[in-house]
Parts: structure tokens; C-alpha cells; sequence
């Protein structure tokens, strides 16, 4: 496996930008054209969560995909809150896995996002803000280059109206901005699907108290209203910020996972999965 770290700047500061590059054997199907997944762990835009960091990066590495975690910006880097600048981060990591694809052998065509908590808020927002007018003079009209191809989106952040993390929002807005309704509609990303948003595989858990499940089960339903692929589980078991699930990020044996330990399989399967990125 190679690995590198490589700095993203989106105005507030260099970020650390993680690469997990596998090995291709010269056997391997999909050698030369592998799915590739940028992760950006939780932590309520106060911080980054290294549970959801490294430890999933391998698992994918594991099953050939090429990963990258990114330490984007939130309040405890000194920024007033995080938003533009985790934002601009995020769709920078992604055009640098797109536009490098021939060197790392990934499929520039299958670069997914992937967030937990409040980073499955930043990973739907690049599904989703990537062509909305908030964010054309910084993408440009070659926005497209910055859009995921799919989200895989673990117990996200997604309303920004109660039920909903509102900590999340002040971190993300400033208090000022997070308590006013036209800036919460923006970032109230159930509202912001449209036609051109990606597919996703979003899961979370019944028994999640830290983020309410109603901002998932609302985006899957907006993406069902304009026909997009999706693929949602909602577990019986599990508080919030469970990562893997098992015994490398949690405190339990190795016998004894959780039962939603299997979202990383179906994850790295829908990441392979050519036909979800078409129209139903």
C-alpha cells in the first residue's frame, strides 16, 4: 500500500489530506480503474473524529478501493465555524482523487464521498450544493469535476430544523447565521436534492440519540422523489458514533459486534456497483 499526505487549503489554513492507495496485483479485475471514496470523519464541525478516520480508510483499502481522509476545518482549527472552508476542502480533495486517477489507477468516473455525523453532513453537501448557486463562483463552470459520484452517508447530519443536531449548525454557520432561516434552508440538505444528485447508501440506527433518523429517512425520500438510486438501512442497535461497529473502534470483543458492523460490506459493494449510477 502507498500512503501520502498532501495539503488541502480552502482559505482557512493548510488541511491534512490522507491517501490510502492499495496495492494492484496484475491479476486484479479492476486494476487501473478502481473506485476511489474520500471520508470525512464527525465530530459536530468542533472536530474530527479519528475513529472514523484511519480505521475505515483501511477497510476499504482492504477490498481494493483507494481511500483518502480528509482533517477538514472546523472550529477547534481556530475558524469562527467551518463553513466555507470545510466545504471548499471537501470538493478540493475530491477533484485531486478525480484529476489523479490515471496516476492512482481509479476510475474517475466512480470517486465517491463518505461522511459520519457531522462529516455525512459535509459528504451530502457535495452531492448536493455542488451545482446550486451558492457555489458557483467557487466552482466554477467546470463544477462537475468537484461532484461525487456516489455518498455513502453513516448516521448523518442532515436537517437543519428540529428534529435536528442544531450544535452541528453553530459550528457549521457561527450562532448568528445558525439562527436564521434562510441560511438553514441552504444547508438543509433534504431540501437541496435535485435531479442531478448523486446515488447514496445511507444508513444509521433506531437507537440513535445523538442525531435524529428523520433527517435520513427525509433524504431518502427526496431522493426517491426524483429517482435515484439508494440503498437505506436503518438498524435496530446502535448509538451514534458506533464507526466500524466492532472491536477496532469500539469497546467490545471481537465476538461481539454491533448489528450494523456489516455497513462497511455493503458499502464497498455499492461502491462497485456500476448500475447505481444510472437513471431508474
Amino acid at each position: 500500500m502507498q500512503y501520502f499526505e498532501k495539503t488541502i487549503d480552502g482559505g482557512a489554513g493548510g488541511r491534512r489530506l490522507r491517501a490510502y492507495l492499495p496495492d494492484a496485483t496484475e491479476r486484479s479485475f479492476y486494476r487501473g480503474r478502481r473506485p476511489a471514496v474520500v471520508i470525512f470523519p464527525g465530530g459536530a464541525y468542533a472536530f474530527t473524529f479519528e475513529g472514523e478516520a484511519e480505521p475505515i480508510a483501511l477497510s476499504f483499502t482492504a477490498a481494493g478501493v483507494c481511500a483518502f481522509v480528509l482533517d477538514y476545518t472546523t472550529t477547534s482549527c481556530g475558524a469562527p465555524q467551518a463553513y466555507p472552508y470545510a466545504l471548499r476542502e471537501a470538493f478540493a480533495a475530491i477533484r485531486f482523487a478525480r484529476e489523479n486517477a490515471g496516476d492512482f489507477g481509479i476510475d474517475p468516473h466512480n470517486v465517491a464521498s463518505l461522511g459520519f455525523s457531522a462529516g455525512g453532513h459535509l459528504c451530502a453537501s457535495t452531492g448536493t450544493l455542488w451545482n446550486k448557486p451558492l457555489m458557483a463562483d467557487e466552482l466554477g463552470p467546470d463544477a462537475r469535476a468537484s461532484r461525487p459520484d456516489k455518498l455513502i452517508l453513516c448516521y448523518p447530519v442532515i436537517r437543519a430544523f428540529p428534529p435536528c443536531h442544531s450544535g452541528s449548525y453553530v459550528n457549521l454557520l457561527g450562532k448568528k447565521a445558525a439562527q436564521d432561516e434562510a441560511a438553514l434552508q441552504q444547508f438543509s440538505l433534504e431540501r437541496q436534492v435535485d435531479d442531478e444528485t448523486p446515488p447514496a447508501y445511507i444508513w444509521t440506527t433506531a437507537e440513535d440519540t445523538g442525531v435524529p433518523i428523520q433527517g435520513a429517512l427525509e433524504f431518502a425520500h427526496a431522493l426517491a422523489d426524483h429517482r435515484i438510486h439508494q440503498e437505506l438501512h436503518i438498524y435496530p442497535h446502535g448509538g451514534h458514533g458506533s464507526c466500524l461497529g466492532n472491536h477496532v473502534t469500539e469497546a467490545r470483543a471481537y465476538a461481539a459486534p454491533m448489528t450494523s458492523a456489516d455497513w462497511i460490506g455493503g458499502a464497498i459493494r455499492f461502491l462497485f456497483d456500476e448500475d447505481v449510477t444510472k437513471k431508474i
